[in-house]
């Protein structure tokens, strides 16, 4: 007889199955699993996540494709989790930069004078529309130094605070796996002294 336990234990491992969590030989293992009795402990799932496509070095854009890196951020629009390297975050930060200075330029002046609220309202969209993937960019590179990505929150502190966060945004990440993920360059951990 199965106990209520191991019960839920298959019910929430049929759950994982059915939302393309596990696959259906993790399923049908961890389940004869529970019913032998040989584990009382869950298998960890690898839970898949837009970071899953980026993870290895191989999966990075080419080295001289600048559009595919600045467009990366936004395929990656709120995935908070993983690494970013620097050239993905830099890239991004460059093409955003000009996409804005083009635009503030044509809220500036026109042939007619001012273009005014239309441009603006343009300029405004662009910011509400970037400030995500720009936030989870960040987080990511926090993560590339295996460090928090609450440190992003650092923005918040007037003057100060982004200028902390872009010293953390020039330096490199730590070489091999960290808690965040394997190394987006694909580098060794450095070895251990």
């Amino acid at each position: 007889m199965i106990d209520q336990e191991s019960l839920k234990s298959i019910e929430d491992l049929h759950r994982l199955k059915t939302e393309g969590i596990i696959t259906e030989a993790e399923f049908d293992k961890a389940k004869a699993d529970i019913l032998s009795g040989s584990t009382t402990r869950r298998p960890k799932p690898h839970i898949p996540t837009a970071q899953s496509n980026f993870q290895l070095a191989s999966d990075l854009p080419r080295v001289d494709d600048l559009v595919s890196w600045a467009m990366r951020p936004l395929q990656l629009y709120a995935t908070f989790t993983g690494r970013s390297t620097r050239k993905e975050f830099w890239t991004y930060i460059l093409a955003l930069a000009v996409v804005m200075l083009l635009i503030s330029m044509f809220v500036a002046i026109d042939e007619y004078g001012p273009t005014g609220r239309n441009g603006e309202l343009v300029l405004a969209l662009l910011i509400v529309a970037t400030a995500v993937p720009s936030f989870a960019v960040q987080a990511r590179r926090f993560h590339d130094q295996d460090l928090s990505g609450w440190l992003v929150l650092l923005n918040i502190i007037p003057y100060l605070g982004s200028l902390i966060v872009f010293v953390f945004m020039l330096r490199d990440g730590t070489p091999g796996e960290n808690r965040f993920g394997p190394d987006p360059k694909g580098r060794e951990p450095l070895p251990a002294e």
